[in-house]
Formats: structure tokens, C-alpha cells, sequence
């Protein structure tokens, strides 16, 4: 998924209605749909990417085991939002391999890396101010295949069930919502591609402590109950691994760390030096 323009709304404090209000499987959308509901690892190995002279990933190696949430964290700059960019084709790999279940997709354009099964939500709730909830909704089965309409219709509503705030908003224009209700709407729009791994960009950023703790509680059941891999690239390193099974840690475009969730966040050296808790 690439970004879109943000818009500016109510403050997310504003929020108090539950994320996660359903339970409809993810694989739901018929032939028209792309394969899902399988879990898929991913694996980065020896990634090299950065912006024309300057080198922000210097080879760097993440695995994300399939149906898992894997963090990767780090102080701003470490390399983390280009890591997922370079993994969804925004920015241009130079060297190295992205493996999504042992196929290399190094080097494809961002529409090839969503049909293949990899959707990216980037920082900053960016959906389309100017269109409704349900058009910016829309904008996430654009890789699907011509079918049934009613195939479409039963995607959106599935959506609408794991998301109720985006229901009774639907004909509103994205301009009017909240800030939780717009990381409501861009995780629904990614979802909607039907992907296989999902790359989440600071899905917290911006939004008071229980509209985050509503995020972070849908991530999990994304990863739990559906066997959504999940990449979350977070600020917040302390919630992160709370929820996390695994983590990495950046460091000016190295890996520095890598260990499983709880003896990251136990290891108060590391916590000083790159984690910030």
C-alpha cells in the first residue's frame, strides 16, 4: 500500500468506541479476492536501501516468522520507517533479498508487492481527506481481480464488523474523523488487499493511551486469531513488546539486537542505550 495525503481532524482523545468489533475471517471475498488466510514468513537478508547518497539500511537481516508479530524498534533515524518502505517497493532496494514465503520480491513495484501478499500501513494515518470512509475503503481492493460485486460488498461489510466505528461513518468524508478512527480506517484499507503480511508504520503515533491500547489489542487478534504476520515498526518500545513475539533493534541502519520479545525488554543496557525506557 502506498501512503496518501493526511488531513488534519478531531483530536484522537475523542475517541471511545472499541477497534476491534468483529471476528469475520480474514480469507473471506470469494474468487475475485487475492489468496489469503494463509500465514507467510518473511524474511529480509542483507538489505541495503537509502536515499541518493545517503545509505539507511547497511545490510541489514530481519526475520518475521510467520503468524507472529515481530517489532522492530529503535531511536528516530535508526532505519526503521525505510526498512518497511524498502519492503513494500516505496524506495528502491540496492542489495540483499525480501523472502515472502522463499520468494524473492527484491526489486518489484509497490502494486506487484500487494498482490503478492504484503500490505503496508504507513505512519501518519494517511488516508484521502477528501473522499468518504467508504471510498478510501475501496482504494484497498483495487488489486483484486474483476468478479461478483457482492464479493466486494461482503469485504467491505467484514471490515465494517471488525471496525463498527467505520460503519456508522461510512458516508462520511475521512476529513471528519478522529485520530484512533483514522488508524481504524488505514488498517481496514490494508486488510482489504487481503495480504498475507502486514507492515505496520507507528500505527500508535498521535493517539491518547486507551485509542492506542485499542490498536495494539487489534494487532494481536489480527496475529492470533486470524495468523496475520505482522511487522510493527513502533516508537513506543515498551507496548511494542508487550505484544510482540520477537524484536529487532536498529541502530543507524544496523541490526544491533535481535531476541525474543520479553529478554529485550528485560535487558536494561539495551533499554538505555537504543530503546529510550
Amino acid at each position: 500500500m502506498s501512503s496518501a495525503a493526511n488531513g488534519s481532524g478531531p483530536a484522537a482523545g475523542a475517541d471511545s468506541a472499541g477497534v476491534a468489533g468483529g471476528s469475520a475471517s480474514l480469507a473471506a471475498g470469494g474468487s475475485a479476492s487475492p489468496t489469503a488466510g494463509e500465514s507467510a514468513s518473511l524474511a529480509v537478508e542483507e538489505l541495503v536501501a537509502g536515499y541518493g547518497e545517503v545509505v539507511a539500511l547497511d545490510g541489514v537481516t530481519v526475520t518475521a516468522g510467520a503468524g507472529g508479530i515481530t517489532a522492530v524498534l529503535g531511536a528516530n533515524g535508526a532505519g526503521k520507517t525505510t526498512l518497511l518502505r524498502a519492503v513494500s517497493g516505496m524506495i528502491k532496494t540496492r542489495r540483499g533479498r525480501i523472502l515472502l514465503a522463499d520468494h524473492d520480491v527484491a526489486g518489484r513495484s509497490p502494486e506487484q508487492i500487494v498482490r503478492a501478499g504484503i500490505a503496508h500501513v504507513p505512519e501518519g494515518q494517511g488516508v484521502i481527506p477528501e473522499l468518504t470512509v467508504e471510498e478510501n475503503l475501496r482504494i484497498g481492493m483495487m488489486s483484486w481481480r474483476r468478479g461478483p460485486r457482492a464479493d466486494r460488498v461482503a469485504a467491505l461489510e467484514e471490515e465494517y464488523a471488525r471496525f463498527k466505528p467505520l460503519a456508522d461513518r461510512r458516508r462520511k468524508l475521512a476529513s471528519t474523523l478522529s485520530g484512533g478512527e483514522r488508524q481504524m480506517l488505514v488498517i481496514a484499507r490494508a486488510l482489504l488487499a487481503r495480504p498475507r503480511v502486514l507492515l505496520l508504520d507507528e500505527p500508535s503515533l498521535g493517539l491518547a493511551p486507551r485509542v492506542m491500547a485499542q490498536v495494539m489489542d487489534t494487532v494481536v487478534r489480527l496475529s492470533r486469531e486470524h495468523g496475520l504476520t505482522i511487522v510493527l515498526v513502533e516508537q513506543n518500545a515498551r507496548s511494542a513488546l508487550a505484544i510482540a513475539d520477537h524484536g529487532f533493534v536498529l541502530n543507524l541502519g544496523r541490526v544491533v539486537a535481535s531476541a525474543d520479545a520479553a529478554t529485550l525488554a528485560a535487558d536494561v543496557a539495551l533499554r538505555h542505550h537504543y530503546l529510550g525506557f
